[in-house]
């Protein structure tokens, strides 16, 4: 098991940045977290939020159209496309519950935020304050939002140096997109978890790992009970 994440990890590392990103937007539309007619942020603000160069954007766009995923229009934002129009189609069936998604994350985020506290950088900090404050000025922007939440994750997950629990993370992350998106559809989700990620940062900025890891299982389990609220209602209302 290992030693095929140690394979998994250089063969990652390999790929271009664009290919990268590309696939992270990617999953972000095929999982349904990123929905159809979601303006993706421009080029600029998307390079900054990736923390990338906008010739790495505008590759990553030309690919996510090339497989119909996006649509560029002259002078306005690029739009997330219909199902109808992907190349390719999302997996059938996710390989894990969102239970068992939501129970990994848990265990696993709240230690990479204690670690994050720990050893995040000057410069780790100063970008995780960089996405919670765009995340707060999009809460009227979901793809902004969701992109920004999303790096804000990915920068925590980062933070504390060991590769193998952001490897893990990540993989975490991508399969619980879709209970993302449900727990953030109710009325007011989206500000509040903003104001849990503000939470968070406070206490990495702090140095404080205690406060980090309880603001983040605070954060993760307000996300598991507002995805159950909203399937339940969404089984009732088909019943």
């Amino acid at each position: 098991m290992l030693e095929n994440l140690v394979v998994l990890q250089t063969a990652v590392s390999r790929r271009t940045m664009r290919e990268q990103i590309t696939d992270r937007l990617a999953g972000m539309i095929l999982s349904g977290l990123l929905r159809p007619g979601d303006a993706l942020p421009g080029e600029r603000d998307l390079a900054a939020q990736l923390d990338v160069s906008r010739e790495t954007v505008r590759g990553a766009i030309q690919a996510l159209t090339g497989r119909g995923l996006v649509e560029v229009a002259q002078g306005a934002r690029s739009r997330v496309l219909p199902p109808t129009s992907w190349a390719a189609r999302p997996e059938p069936a996710a390989r894990y519950t969102q239970e068992e998604v939501y129970r990994t994350r848990l265990l696993l985020e709240v230690a990479a935020a204690r670690e994050a506290a720990l050893h995040a950088d000057a410069a780790t900090r100063a970008r995780l304050a960089h996405l919670v404050g765009e995340q707060g000025r999009a809460l009227d922007d979901p793809a902004v939002f969701h992109i920004c939440g999303s790096e804000f994750h990915a920068g925590v997950q980062r933070a504390g140096g060991n590769r193998l629990l952001a490897a893990l993370l990540a993989e975490a992350y991508g399969q619980s997109s879709e209970l993302s998106h449900r727990a953030l559809s109710a009325p007011g989700a989206m500000r509040r978890s903003w104001l849990d990620h503000r939470r968070i940062l406070a206490a990495v900025e702090a140095r404080d790992p205690d406060a980090a890891a309880e603001a983040m299982r605070r954060h993760l389990e307000r996300i598991g009970a507002a995805a159950r609220r909203v399937g339940e209602a969404g089984r009732r209302a088909a019943a």
